[in-house]
């Protein structure tokens, strides 16, 4: 062997030639140098103990019991308790208050409610009705049960008798209100805005008529705001009313098991359904924030006396909106030509209506007859909101001169 300094110099590795074919090409390189293998350390077994006392968590997520240590979770925000106001009813002759149970100390009359409804309508009183029909209508009335009796009308106004059905109350929220769109109607919602602007804030914890109130469209809109003592859902038709009082009961607004005829007019839940003549409202003077009657006046049989008595039940202060359908606009016509206009085709149709042995029950209105109508009835400060063939229309009950 030759020392370690003699020896020649060792070759450098080998490296085997790439081996080509016709697709790949593949280079072989040397091997990596072998690391020295390692023991896997297994996943520790479950402590079928400490899983037996975790806390366990239901599908959405919230916890049954927190764990120990745990920060227990904010408490909710108190809810501001409403102030309930008491509804000014009134026996309809007298116009006299009545007190809780519906009795009117003036002249003896009592007044009652049926399936949660009161009935205050003159002729209604519990202890002057007479049992026995009086026509071949309440002849055939009686027959019927209490949800059906609609189908004869008690009016004799298209206007009236019309939502005096079952049909047309059923039908009332469930596509026939949507058909207003075509005439401008911007909706419930903006509709309810506007209502809300004029009468808030002086109806503020008080008592809010929504008069013609239907199947209780605005009424549940006006309860659930909580911004009023009392709503009042006062209406002619019963049909209406029974719609009203059951879808407020479906949204957990009234209590449906509730109607007992013995239950005070002073109710916790703020809310109350009235039977009335919208000529003879039952409420005392000078007792109400705010009346509202969306999509109504067109359908009162007498709007002067309505709106009179509107104005004697509102407060100094209050206010009184609605919504109707305007007439056809004519074109740079001014307010009093239109209103002339209107006039004349009313006389018009109202001749050929009579002559055909019709009745003619709905009323389009202009901005100028709903200006005079509120004048004539001493409300001040009126505003109007024009939006095609619809109007919202506002005027306030003035203060008493000093």
């Amino acid at each position: 062997r030759l020392p370690r300094a003699q020896r020649p110099p060792r070759p450098a590795p080998r490296v085997l030639a790439s081996m080509t074919t016709t697709a790949v090409t593949v280079a072989l390189a040397p091997a990596a140098p072998r690391v020295a293998a390692t023991r896997r350390h297994r996943r520790p077994a479950p402590n079928r103990r400490a899983r037996a006392k975790a806390v366990e968590i239901e599908p959405d997520g919230v916890l049954d019991d927190m764990p120990e240590g745990a920060p227990s979770p904010p408490a909710p925000a108190p809810i501001a308790a409403r102030t309930v106001a008491r509804a000014p009813l009134a026996c309809p002759v007298s116009l006299q208050a009545l007190d809780d149970a519906g009795y009117s100390r003036c002249n003896g009359l009592r007044y009652g409610k049926t399936d949660g409804i009161w009935d205050l309508t003159i002729g209604a009183a519990t202890n002057a009705r007479s049992s026995e029909p009086v026509s071949l209508q309440d002849l055939a009335r009686s027959f019927l049960p209490p949800e059906l009796r609609g189908l004869i009308p008690t009016s004799s106004y298209l206007g009236t008798s019309t939502f005096e059905t079952p049909q047309v109350a059923f039908a009332y929220e469930r596509g026939w209100r949507d058909s207003f769109a075509r005439a401008g109607f911007p909706g419930p919602d903006e509709e309810f805005r506007l209502a809300q602007a004029r009468l808030m804030p002086f109806a503020t914890g008080k008592c809010v008529v929504d008069a013609s109130c239907g199947s209780g469209l605005f009424t549940r809109r006006f309860v659930k705001s909580g911004d009023y003592g009392c709503v009042v859902a006062l209406d002619f038709s019963d049909a209406m009313l029974r719609q009203a009082r059951t879808f407020a009961s479906e949204e957990g607004l009234v209590d449906a098991s509730s109607t007992d005829e013995a239950t005070f007019i002073n109710q916790e839940d703020g809310l109350l359904f009235v039977r009335a003549d919208i000529a003879r409202i039952p409420m005392t003077s000078d007792s109400v924030g705010g009346v509202h009657a969306g999509a109504a006046i067109h359908c009162w049989p007498q709007p002067r006396e309505a709106v009179a008595e509107i104005a004697r039940v509102l407060e100094p202060g209050g206010a009184f909106c609605g919504t109707t359908f305007l007439t056809p606009q004519l074109p740079f016509a001014d307010d009093e030509t239109q209103q002339r206009v209107d006039a004349a085709m009313r006389e018009l149709q109202t001749a050929v209506v009579g002559r055909a042995g019709g009745t003619r029950g709905f009323r389009q209105w202009n901005k100028k007859d709903l200006r005079d109508l509120c004048v004539e009835c001493g409300l001040v400060d009126f505003e109007c909101d024009v939006r095609g063939g619809f109007i919202f229309f506002s005027a306030r009950k003035p203060a008493p001169v000093a």
